[in-house]
């Protein structure tokens, strides 16, 4: 038996260990690829994970400004922790300027720790405040990263095993796996536990509908419950979710015959969703009374207007942006997963059922309603346009899910597929190494591989030597994995 065989043997018989090891192998990656705090908002998540394992649920209240947030408190840890704030204004916001090399042990606090995620969910960095048990040091900063890595590749890895569980194709949900869902799975975030939570129940819930398994059964809970419980929308994303899939899905059996074999499914997301609920009333709404801003609102018209003249910029972040919003994907990059997303959507239009069709043609304009609405409410209490490309994934991430679920490409479109989204992850690494290593100035590409002011742990060329490795284990991993699958449609 050649090795090939072997490994194409383990693979198949070890499937949920290997697309695992795969996906956590490139988040890991990535999670070097960047500066440390370069993630949205990630000195104040990285406080906020600190404080929970040391017991702090919410911290003490800071008034609301233009500065700090609704939800900003000062939280009773070790001092050391609050010197995550310095750290990334030398670079954030200035993309012609490289990061900055600043260890959190080398600095001296000047307030108490602040994190303005004080009064969000607990979900969204209990698992990253594991890594800073270790004390207020940049290797804690790593650790917390790759804790929500090891989260993210299990969802990752569950979506993939559900799918191939009932004989789907897993690549659409590859292209719901864009570099922006990478490196929000990446870093210190809410949005690495809700996006990859996200998409594993997009999935798993398909995968249950179609099959009584424990492996979907408990896919679909623990994706559910964690979706609902990680950010403020968790609640409305889980139930557009379960609705999309159930109106896309035909039943192979009664209606309630489906819901007395899904009660447990019911009974733990709807605990979950009521303990959301809770927070959301009690302690995450507690300052949204005292809105700090005068100006008279926009209509909702001008807002709606605003909204669907920003859609084509917020698709682009959620396919990648890999920091303040002040990286962005290559624009070919952009579109090839725009490619991926409607190839897996539409590839097979003429095969659907009717309720199959008007679930993919919905659900777009169910996500620019809930971006008017959440800009709504960014104006009501910040008087701005604030929502976010990684914000709209945990939706967007549904399109070629729910379209895909009848793709099965042939051998060679597999080999296709797998070749072009490595390669635009491997173009996004490179952006994102030029952004942070040199900065981005007209013709000063290559000064990252001779004269780089920053450089990754593991330097530019082992950085990217250790992306391709990555992706080629992964591609490797999911060819093999399907390659038992008898192929239909290309």
């Amino acid at each position: 038996m050649g090795t090939n065989t072997k490994l194409k043997l383990w693979i198949q018989s070890h499937q949920l260990a290997s697309l695992f090891i795969s996906f956590f192998l490139l988040i890991a990656v990535w999670s070097t690829l960047t500066p440390l705090f370069s993630g949205p908002d990630e000195p104040a998540s990285y406080i906020r994970g600190a404080a929970l394992v040391r017991g702090e649920m919410t911290g003490t209240d800071i008034a609301p400004s233009e500065t700090t947030g609704y939800w900003s408190t000062y939280v009773d840890i070790p001092q050391q922790f609050g010197v995550a704030q310095l750290v990334p204004w030398c670079f954030v916001g200035k993309p012609e300027m490289p990061a900055c090399s600043l260890p959190l042990e080398t600095l001296t606090p000047v307030e108490e720790p602040r994190t303005d995620m004080g009064r969000y969910p607990p979900t969204g960095y209990i698992f990253s405040g594991i890594g800073s048990l270790i004390g207020a040091t940049d290797n804690s900063v790593y650790l917390s990263r790759l804790m929500n890595a090891l989260i993210a590749a299990i969802f990752f890895a569950l979506a993939c095993s559900t799918w191939l569980s009932i004989g789907r194709s897993p690549f659409a949900i590859l292209a719901a796996i864009t570099p922006g869902a990478v490196f929000a799975s990446s870093v210190i975030s809410a949005s690495a536990i809700e996006v990859s939570s996200s998409i594993c129940l997009w999935a798993s819930f398909s995968a249950w509908i179609k099959h009584d398994s424990k492996l979907n059964a408990y896919s679909t809970m623990a994706s559910g419950v964690v979706l609902a419980l990680a950010r403020p929308t968790g609640p409305i994303y889980l139930l557009l979710a379960i609705l999309i899939v159930l109106l896309a899905t035909p039943l192979n059996e009664s209606f309630k015959s489906f819901a007395k074999r899904s009660h447990k499914i019911l009974l733990v997301t709807g605990i979950a969703t009521l303990l959301a609920a809770v927070w959301q009333f009690l302690i995450y709404s507690h300052n949204l009374e005292k809105s700090y801003v005068d100006e008279k609102l926009p209509s909702l018209f001008e807002i709606s207007d605003q909204s669907l003249n920003d859609i084509s910029r917020k698709i682009a972040e959620s396919i990648g942006n890999f920091g303040w919003l002040d990286t962005p994907a290559p624009t070919i990059v952009v579109w090839s997963f725009v490619v991926f997303a409607v190839l897996a959507a539409f590839r097979t239009w003429h095969h659907m059922s009717i309720r199959h069709r008007v679930a993919v043609s919905v659900l777009p304009m169910i996500i620019f309603l809930i971006m008017t609405y959440l800009n709504w409410n960014t104006q009501k209490y910040g008087g701005n346009y604030g929502v976010q490309g990684r914000h709209l994934t945990p939706l967007i991430a549904g399109i070629p899910i729910v379209g895909g679920a009848l793709w099965m490409p042939s051998t060679s479109t597999k080999k296709l597929f797998l070749s072009a989204w490595s390669l635009c992850f491997f173009l996004s690494g490179l952006v994102a190494l030029r952004r942070y290593s040199v900065g981005v100035k007209q013709f000063n590409f290559f000064e990252m591989f001779f004269r780089p002011v920053w450089q990754p742990p593991l330097g530019i060329a082992g950085s990217l030597i250790a992306l391709a490795t990555a992706l080629l284990v992964l591609s490797t991993t999911l060819y093999l994995a399907t390659d038992k699958e008898t192929a239909q449609t290309g």
